[in-house]
């Protein structure tokens, strides 16, 4: 190739190649100040956390899938159980058949009535029911035969075969630890113990018992493999319970009754004795007992006082008839009812009116005047005969009363004497009286209660029912296949979603452009998908921007190269570097890609490998490595002999050529201004260089004082933000800045922005209400030149240090 060679300009000084710009640089303080003043994300963004989650969505359906179908085998594996259930009723009382009873009955409230139906609940899970049910339906069978003893003497004779000294004290001291041992441990139990107690536990895990609530039902529910066995299980249990509950009061009912003989007895053996005792003590005291009356004595007394007061009563009411009739004889009583003075007066009464009826005619002397007035007259004397006789009839009873009372009143004064005398006598006589009462009442209410107890023993009511009766089930109630898949996808899917957060929260990796614009205030320059080789095609992913250019990938690329062309006032630079990190972050792959697309514009572009410890464009490209960047740098050899052609038109390359002692010499020296100048002269008007990583080696900020445009290349999901931090310190103490920045093998997870995403067919349809132009779309903000930029760092993110 023919070079047209131009006047070389003056050479700089070499102490003045990497002169820093200081206007450009930052001190720490100022990077503090930066970061301390970056806004505090105290909220949640519920964005940023669904990304996060589509992220790790393999993760998530991994960790989900896997515990679906764990949950699946492990419901595939186990037995199909069926159940049965019986229903019961349990009232607070059982009916009333006989009214004996005659003591209080205190009203109940809730909380008694739930202890008591809590109560018979817990008889149900009792282990005696369940031991009862078990023997009821033979379902511990106990073994047949025991573990064999050893034999007699076998010890003896393992004991006595060492022969030697050690081996014989050796046996001795065991044989005295295996007697102690058997001295102190306590014996085995037996295998048929522990047989039964291993039935009954099963039982009692199968039996499940229920009470229904706000109500007295419960429920009494049997799982088993067999469900002819589920049913009887349930229906035994049930009738043993009744069973147990009515024996239970038959057992108390005899108790009870066997008290209450015991009691007699000894209460009536009590009374026989109070008998004699207030008996021997009347015979000795001369105390005449009439029972309930009380004594002779004091019977006398009361029945003459009763008589005396009759007395008084018929005295007063003589005396006062007498009175009365002696006032006015005719008015009284008797006299108003004798027939005799009542014909009498009747009498009188017409002789009278035939009197008066003749006094008109005749005069008082005529015979038969005077023969009427001398009838009248006999008439009156007659009357007043009778009447006489009536008064001395009332007077005689007056008199007749008033001497019985007096009678009487002194009797009772005499038996008032000896009432008071047997009273003194009969103080202890009370006592024993009282005492026998009492033997009499208790013996009296044992003999009652015994009756009541003898009558309702032999009742059989009961308080508790059956309802419903098991019924064989058809169908398994567990294991219930949706209910452990539906557990086991979200018991999966709860982890699936926890791990993902967490490895989130470990992933200290650049995910989005978001992490660069707002942590680090860099441009983004390009949005790079993530693009596998071309199956069948041995070459490089940066030659698909040649080979397919309008493809996915080269799309991209040119929406860099866009940005680029507007990231200065002037256009592209003409020299710029990409860099990055570490390796495998696609800084060659970007390098040789912005390459070919600055070569498709008809431009004359040159690539230059500067990494000269791993270089790796001419295996990109396929080419020799025999000379290259380290040649021109080492020796003084022509430019235009190092520059290759590519199978790419208007593109050549250098290689990195052979690895030198010392690539950061070599960089720091004047030729590579040197090679830069003579790219310019020949026609080159473009020159991408790949360049070395910043970290680990200082090869890279050497080349970036050179050309100063520095393009970073960040691997989503791989560069760690501690990694760029430092990165970007490295710079920013050499007083460079970044243009920008590419992100690289982004996938669907890492994108943003769904419209570009979806333009480029790498993603999903764009979210509810989410209208944003791609970012590659809009031209990054113009840089000003590195000399007249203000002192404004990008402000860190919260992790940098």
């Amino acid at each position: 190739m023919a070079i047209e060679r131009h006047p070389l300009p003056a050479m700089p000084d070499p102490r003045d190649a990497l002169a820093v710009q200081r206007e450009a640089a930052l001190s720490e303080l100022l990077l503090a100040r930066s970061e301390s003043s970056a806004p505090a994300e105290d909220r949640i963004d519920l964005k940023t956390l669904w990304r996060a989650l589509a992220r790790h969505r393999r993760l998530i359906l991994g960790v989900t899938a896997l515990f679906t179908l764990a949950a699946g085998l492990y419901t595939l594996r186990i037995t199909p159980q069926y159940e049965s259930t019986v229903m019961l009723q349990i009232d607070r009382a059982a009916q009333k058949v006989v009214g004996f009873n005659t003591e209080f009955e205190v009203e109940e409230g809730p909380l008694s009535e739930q202890l008591q139906l809590r109560t018979q609940v817990e008889l149900l899970k009792s282990r005696s029911l369940a031991e009862r049910v078990i023997d009821e339906m033979g379902l511990y069978k106990p073994g047949a035969s025991a573990p064999p003893a050893a034999a007699p003497g076998e010890g003896d004779a393992v004991a006595a075969a060492p022969a030697g000294p050690l081996e014989q004290a050796t046996a001795l001291l065991g044989g005295w630890l295996a007697r102690l041992h058997g001295l102190v441990a306590a014996a085995p139990p037996e295998q048929n113990t522990l047989n039964r107690a291993s039935a009954l536990a099963q039982f009692q895990q199968s039996l499940a018992v229920e009470p229904i609530r706000n109500s007295r039902l419960v429920q009494i529910s049997v799982r088993n493999a067999d469900p002819q066995l589920a049913a009887g299980i349930a229906n035994t249990t049930a009738r043993a319970f009744l069973a147990t509950h009515i024996e239970r009061k038959l057992e108390s009912s005899l108790y009870a009754r066997q008290f209450l003989e015991e009691q007699i007895r000894q209460t009536k053996a009590k009374l026989e004795e109070s008998e004699r005792v207030i008996n021997t003590y009347a015979k000795k005291n001369q105390i005449l007992n009439l029972g309930d009356k009380g004594s002779a004595a004091t019977q006398t007394f009361v029945d003459f006082s009763a008589a005396l007061a009759k007395a008084e009563q018929d005295r007063i009411k003589a005396e006062t008839l007498y009175n009365q009739v002696r006032l006015d004889p005719e008015s009284a009583p008797q006299a108003v009812v004798n027939e005799a003075i009542r014909a009498y007066k009747e009498q009188r009464a017409r002789l009278e009116a035939d009197y008066a009826k003749n006094r008109s005619v005749f005069k008082p002397d005529y015979p038969s005047m005077v023969q009427a007035r001398a009838q009248i007259a006999e008439l009156d004397g007659r009357i007043k005969t009778e009447v006489n006789n009536i008064l001395s009839s009332i007077q005689g009873q007056y008199l007749a009363a008033k001497k019985a009372e007096d009678q009487l009143r002194a009797k009772v004064a005499s038996t008032r004497a000896e009432v008071l005398s047997v009273q003194d006598r009969s103080v202890d006589m009370n006592l024993l009286s009282r005492e026998l009462d009492t033997n009499r009442q208790v013996y009296d209410s044992l003999l009652q209660r015994l009756r009541e107890v003898s009558v309702t023993a032999g009742l059989t009511t009961n308080n508790v029912s059956i309802v419903d009766r098991a019924a064989v089930p058809l169908f398994p109630a567990s294991p219930n296949v949706k209910l452990n898949v539906g557990l086991g996808l979200m018991a999966g899917l709860f982890l699936g979603l926890l791990l993902a957060l967490l490895r989130e929260q470990m992933d200290d990796s650049v995910k989005n452009a978001n992490d660069i614009e707002t942590r680090y205030r860099l441009p983004l320059l390009g949005l790079i998908p993530f693009t596998r080789p071309p199956k069948g095609r041995k070459e490089a992913v940066a030659l698909l921007a040649h080979h397919e250019p309008r493809g996915t990938f080269a799309e991209s690329y040119r929406s860099m190269r866009t940005a680029l062309q507007f990231s200065t006032a002037d256009g592209a630079p003409e020299r710029f570097m990409v860099t990055s990190c570490g390796k495998n972050e696609g800084k060659s792959t970007t390098a040789l890609a912005l390459a070919i697309n600055f070569a498709q514009m008809g431009q004359k572009v040159l690539l230059i490998d500067a990494d000269m410890r791993k270089g790796g464009m001419h295996s990109l490209l396929k080419l020799p490595n025999d000379s290259g960047l380290s040649s021109f740098l080492s020796e003084d050899l022509d430019s235009a002999m190092l520059i290759r052609e590519t199978p790419v038109p208007h593109m050549g390359l250098i290689t990195a050529g052979p690895v030198p002692p010392d690539p950061v010499e070599l960089l720091m020296g004047p030729r590579l201004g040197l090679l830069l100048d003579q790219a310019r002269a020949l026609g080159y008007e473009q020159i991408v260089i790949d360049g070395p990583p910043l970290l680990g080696i200082s090869d890279a900020i050497a080349l970036g004082n050179q050309v100063h445009n520095i393009v970073l290349a960040v691997r989503a999901g791989v560069t760690r933000k501690e990694s760029l931090k430092d990165a970007l310190r490295r710079l920013r103490t050499a007083g460079l800045r970044p243009m920008g920045v590419v992100l690289t093998h982004a996938r669907s997870e890492h994108i943003i922005d769904r419209a570009y995403a979806d333009y480029y067919g790498h993603g999903h349809g764009p979210a509810p209400g989410e209208r944003r132009a791609p970012r590659t779309a809009r031209p990054a903000p113009s840089p000003v030149p590195l000399t007249a930029q203000p002192r404004i760092e990008p402000t860190m993110g919260p992790h940098s240090a």
